[in-house]
C-alpha cells in the first residue's frame, strides 16, 4: 500500500542523486537498498582492530592504576 512521506527538498535532491547514479526503478528501492546496508551486521570482526597487535598493547590504558585494590 503506497503512502506518502513529507522530506525537505535538500533530501528529495539526494534521493535523486542516488537513484540516478544506482539506476534504481523508484524511491522506494533507493530507500530500501539505503536501509539495508545500514541494517548489515558484519559476519566477522576479523580484522577490525587493524594490524595484529598484542593485547598487552590493546589494554593498555583501559584501567587505571588507582582503580586497584
Amino acid at each position: 500500500m503506497p503512502t506518502t512521506i513529507q522530506v525537505e527538498e535538500s533530501t528529495k535532491q539526494l534521493l535523486d542523486e542516488i537513484k540516478r547514479r544506482e539506476r534504481a526503478s523508484s524511491y522506494n528501492e533507493v530507500i530500501m537498498r539505503l536501509a539495508k546496508e545500514k541494517s548489515k551486521v558484519p559476519d566477522s570482526m576479523f580484522g577490525a582492530l587493524g594490524r595484529a597487535r598484542s593485547m598487552k598493547v590493546i589494554l593498555r590504558g583501559l584501567r587505571d592504576e588507582r582503580d586497584r585494590i
